[in-house]
């Protein structure tokens, strides 16, 4: 397999039914590493640039390929990842603002009275 046919399918774990992207990785200058050896946040960059409706920040997105969350650092080599495997974007989720124990219940009973 020559190195422009490397490509990666990318899938959208929140939508199921929705088709994989196709992502093909730039070539590197001939003597720099293989493509294997791009890292997990470069991905995330080339996913967010092909998917920009979907994942407008590489940040707010984590990697899955077969049941293990990448990490950043690390490359696609560690991982095994081949060309024409699937990598599923999974998106972060923002946790609530500090809220005292008792806020909640009495938001709760407000909106019940309205």
């Amino acid at each position: 397999m020559s190195l422009s046919d490397w490509h990666l399918a990318v899938k959208l774990a929140d939508q199921p039914l929705a088709p994989k992207s196709i992502l093909r990785l730039p070539e590197t200058e001939l003597g720099e590493y293989s493509l294997g050896g791009y890292s997990i946040s470069f991905l995330k960059q080339l996913i967010a640039g092909k998917l920009q409706e979907s994942v407008p920040d590489p940040e707010l997105i984590d990697l899955i390929y077969c049941g293990r969350k990448l990490k950043d650092d690390q490359t696609l080599d560690f991982y095994g990842i081949q060309p024409g495997s699937t990598v599923h974007v999974l998106r972060k989720s923002w946790p609530e603002p500090d809220q005292k124990p008792g806020e909640k219940v009495l938001a709760f009973r407000q909106a019940e009275l309205l």
